[in-house]
């Protein structure tokens, strides 16, 4: 099974502030957001492609997000990667068998992506998506 990084969302307390500082400072260019399904409409987000197709995200924190979305973890107050894997079964397969929890939303933040989000061992937040 191949992967490849996907992106990587910080959290950004003011996010108007921080994309001015990453397109001023460190001159990466922001793009328009491509969410168009879940919770990327009027959400405080700003994206930027970096080295070809993998991206930088900058998130506003939600405070309820993980509740108010049945998550039951939280992608977003504290960050997270994301890994795009070319078998996304394969992938929940293999956290079931050691009896992982992983959020399941399906196809919610990203158009043409499914995507699962899960606690690492050292407890960070990982999405693992596959395009459709």
């Amino acid at each position: 099974m191949s992967w490849r990084l996907h992106h990587t969302n910080v959290t950004a307390y003011d996010v108007a502030r921080s994309t001015e500082w990453y397109t001023n400072v460190i001159g990466l260019t922001p793009r328009p957001p491509s969410f168009e399904t879940g919770h990327g409409k009027g959400r405080d987000i700003a994206w930027f492609e970096v080295e070809g197709s993998a991206q930088l995200h900058l998130s506003a924190p939600v405070r309820n997000f993980a509740r108010d979305n049945g998550f039951h973890l939280d992608p977003i107050s504290r960050g997270h990667v994301a890994i795009e894997v070319d078998d996304l079964e394969v992938v929940k397969q293999r956290l079931r068998e050691r009896d992982m929890y992983f959020a399941d939303p399906g196809n919610w933040a990203l158009k043409d992506y499914m995507q699962i989000y899960v606690l690492d061992p050292s407890g960070n937040c990982v999405e693992v998506n596959q395009q459709m």
